[in-house]
């Protein structure tokens, strides 16, 4: 008989995740039987979690196979974990749209605000403290567990795990690659499975350099179905929704403008990449368009997160009948994770895109970087594939960009304000020292609630 395998899940109470990921091990039988243990700070929310969680179990009748527990203690729940993750936000939808709308009235407007510009380094100064410590106490109390992180901003917590806490073991997991590659299939009307990709980059800024379909180049059928697509006017209600599907040309020019330019096309496309090129839009303008406003409407996502949220509450309370359709086929955040722990159990060795230190990887980059890369998923963990032919633009463009990461890492863990206005400055969304000044100044007062180590 095999033994019951457990999972502590670090930031529960979103439900969201929850939801996802009980949603696909209820459907992965093959993956036995499990003890999936629910960890959050708010008692609230995680009694909802663990009540959601629940019906989803008694709703498919796989009690005798998986059970779910609650604590607020992550330390009582770590030892003896076979597998650890996390998705913490610290601060919340609120603490996001606090974010955006002060660096908004500084003059800065970005789409998203979770790895990079002033909002994505606001996120990572009251984030990336919290998720070291709970790598110090997965390293302490579950040191074989395999460790996924889903928290961003992504690269700096994998980076600060990794040097403050030594969970080198640590492994990034975001589904953007792979939503990505599945656009290009279809963009060229060809199956997924059929195609293949190699890639490198920082998470949210990954350039797919090969892209094959059947082995073959499939970058020139790529090409000509972007220069006839390019070629029309896009549907202006389509540019810049978030909920579009994504497969037209224009509804990512600017991704297709860089795939001209350099060969490659970035992962995970307009919504996030134009964050990493903030000098390109003076004022937010995109296309004729304001990002974070009616481009990709930060307020938009925030209103479909918190409706999403609630209707889960109200089917955990029994106010509304549970949406089954979740086991149809989730495919959502968790939906790599289900598959990787397929890959490790199996020893399979299947690839999947990690975000892991570079350790030689990729040439030109730091060691310590964590990076965007392909994986093996083997019995033994999480073994990253070397890319040593990344182009040289590339890799300048992404040891720019990782120059701001490590500023803000470095003031997060030790609270210097000083070097959050250089992180800012190192960004590129603002130029100007006093202006970079007065917005740390308005986010760490807005945000200090989160941020002890600047108290």
């Amino acid at each position: 008989m095999t033994a019951r395998r457990s999972l502590v899940l670090i930031g529960a109470g979103s439900a969201v995740f929850t939801r996802g990921l009980l949603a696909d091990l209820i459907s992965a039988r093959d993956l036995g039987d499990w003890e999936i243990r629910l960890v959050d700070i708010n008692e609230r929310s995680l009694a909802k979690a663990v009540g959601l969680a629940r019906q989803m179990i008694t709703a498919r009748n796989v009690g005798d196979h998986i059970t779910v527990t609650g604590s607020t203690d992550r330390r009582s729940v770590l030892p003896g974990a076979d597998f650890v993750v996390t998705c913490v936000g610290v601060g919340g939808r609120p603490g996001w749209q606090k974010d955006h709308e002060i660096c908004m009235q500084h003059g800065i407007f970005q789409p998203v605000g979770d790895s990079v510009m002033p909002g994505g380094i606001s996120r990572l100064l009251r984030t990336t403290p919290v998720l070291v410590d709970i790598a110090r106490d997965v390293v302490e109390l579950a040191p074989d567990a395999f460790f996924f992180n889903y928290s961003n901003p992504m690269t700096a917590n994998i980076m600060a795990m990794a040097k403050y806490a030594g969970a080198e073991n640590v492994v990034g997991l975001c589904h953007g690659m792979h939503h990505v590659q599945h656009h290009l299939a279809t963009f060229i009307n060809k199956p997924f499975e059929q195609t293949s990709t190699l890639y490198a980059g920082i998470n949210h800024l990954t350039f797919i350099y090969d892209f094959r379909w059947n082995g073959q180049d499939a970058w020139p059928l790529v090409k000509a179905k972007a220069d006839q697509e390019l070629a029309l006017p896009p549907v202006s209600e389509d540019l810049g929704n978030i909920f579009a599907d994504g497969t037209k040309a224009w509804h990512n020019p600017f991704s297709w403008e860089i795939f001209r330019r350099y060969g490659a096309f970035p992962a995970a496309e307009d919504r996030h990449v134009t964050e990493f090129f903030p000098e390109r839009w003076a004022g937010g303008q995109y296309y004729g368009k304001t990002l974070g406003v009616d481009a990709y409407s930060v307020p938009e996502i925030l209103d479909w997160g918190e409706k999403r949220y609630q209707s889960m509450i109200a089917q955990a309370d029994g106010t509304e009948p549970l949406d089954e359709t979740i086991f149809d086929r989730s495919s959502g955040e968790q939906e790599q994770l289900i598959s990787i722990i397929r890959s490790v159990l199996t020893d399979s060795r299947e690839m999947f895109s990690c975000n892991v230190l570079n350790n030689g990887s990729v040439p030109g980059l730091p060691d310590d970087a964590a990076l965007e890369i392909p994986g093996v998923a083997t019995a033994r963990g999480i073994r990253p594939i070397s890319v040593p032919d990344l182009s040289s633009p590339l890799t300048a463009i992404l040891a720019r960009r990782l120059s701001s990461v490590y500023l803000a890492v470095e003031a997060a863990m030790t609270g210097d304000r000083d070097l959050v206005v250089e992180a800012m400055i190192a960004d590129g969304a603002v130029t100007d020292p006093g202006a970079a000044a007065k917005l740390t100044d308005a986010l760490i007062e807005a945000q200090l609630q989160y941020l002890p180590r600047f108290q």
